[in-house]
C-alpha cells in the first residue's frame, strides 16, 4: 500500500497504526492526512529531545508564529510548515485547535503530574482528540460535525494508550503523566511513581489507568457506530487501543519494565477489520 506525499516515512516510523489507517482513506486525501500526522510527530519529537523547558517552549512558539503567519518566509522554506499551512487553508482547519494543542504539549517540558483525572482527560482532548477531529474535517467537513463525541472518547483512549506505552521512557526522564488522584488511590505520589520502588502500587496504578482508557474506548465504540463512512478512516487507529489497554490490565508489571507492545499483525488486523465494518 503506497502512501503519497513526502511525510509517509515519518508517520510510519512515529505511529504505525495511524499510517496504516491512512491507507484506507481516499487516495486524494492521504497526503493531507499524512502532513497533519507528521506535524504531530514533529511536536512529539520536540517534547522528547528538549533538554530543559526553555528550548522546547521556544520551538513550540516558533510553530505557533508560523501557523499564524508571523514568520511567512521561514514557514515557506520549511517543507512541513509549508505543507501544513496549505492543509489548514484548504479545508480549513481551526487555528484555535492548534493553539490549544501546542499549549497542551508544553506539559511534557515539566515534571508535574496532572492534578486529577479530569485534567488528564482534558489534555487528551486537546491533543489526540483534536487530531481525530481535524482528520475528520480533512476527510469530510460536513460529516465531521457529527464526530465530536467519537473524537472525544477515542482521543482519550488513544492518549492514555500512548502514555502507557511510553512509561519506561517518560519515567526515565522524571516525568509523570498519571493524575494525582489516581496515584493517591493506588498509594503512590508523583515522586514514588517516578522512583518505582513500590512495584505492587505501580501495577495498581497502571491497571487503573488502563481501565480508565478502556472505559473511553467502549464509549468511543458506541459513538463510532454513528460515524459517516466518509470520516471513518480518521478513527481507524482507535481500533488498536483496546488491544494495548487489555494487555496492560492483564500484565501491568510489564509496562514499567519494558513497555507494552502489540504485534503489527494484530494491529493491522484490528484496523482492517474496523475498515470492513
Amino acid at each position: 500500500m503506497a502512501a503519497p506525499g513526502p511525510f509517509a516515512d515519518v508517520v510510519r516510523a512515529h505511529d504505525w497504526p495511524r499510517y496504516i489507517a491512512t491507507q484506507f482513506a481516499p487516495e486524494d486525501k492521504r497526503a493531507d492526512l499524512l502532513t497533519l500526522y507528521a506535524f504531530d510527530a514533529e511536536i512529539d519529537r520536540i517534547t522528547r529531545i528538549a533538554s530543559d523547558p526553555m528550548p522546547g517552549e521556544i520551538r513550540l512558539q516558533w510553530w505557533s508564529e508560523v501557523l499564524h503567519g508571523e514568520r511567512s518566509d521561514e514557514g515557506a522554506s520549511h517543507p512541513l510548515a509549508a505543507a501544513l499551512l496549505k492543509v489548514i487553508r484548504n479545508y480549513p482547519l481551526p487555528l484555535e485547535a492548534f493553539d490549544r494543542y501546542l499549549e497542551a504539549q508544553a506539559f511534557a517540558f515539566y515534571h508535574d503530574a496532572f492534578p486529577d483525572t479530569v485534567s488528564l482527560e482534558g489534555w487528551c482532548g486537546e491533543t489526540a482528540s483534536a487530531f481525530l477531529q481535524m482528520a475528520a474535517i480533512v476527510l469530510d467537513e460536513k460529516a465531521a460535525n457529527g464526530a465530536a463525541e467519537a473524537a472525544g472518547h477515542g482521543g482519550v483512549a488513544l492518549g492514555i494508550t500512548g502514555i502507557l506505552q511510553r512509561l519506561p521512557q517518560t519515567r526515565a526522564r522524571g516525568q509523570c503523566y498519571l493524575p494525582q488522584d489516581l496515584l493517591a488511590a493506588c498509594g503512590l505520589t508523583r515522586e514514588g511513581f517516578v522512583s518505582g520502588e513500590d512495584k505492587e502500587a505501580m501495577a495498581r496504578a497502571s491497571t487503573a489507568l488502563a481501565e480508565l482508557g478502556l472505559g473511553h474506548a467502549m464509549k468511543f465504540r458506541a459513538h463510532a457506530k454513528g460515524l459517516a463512512t466518509s470520516v471513518r478512516p480518521a478513527f481507524l487507529a482507535c481500533a488498536v487501543t483496546p488491544l494495548v489497554l487489555k494487555r496492560v490490565a492483564a500484565h501491568p508489571a510489564e509496562v514499567h519494565r519494558a513497555g507494552v507492545t502489540v504485534s503489527r499483525l494484530r494491529e493491522f488486523a484490528a484496523i482492517a477489520f474496523g475498515a470492513m465494518r
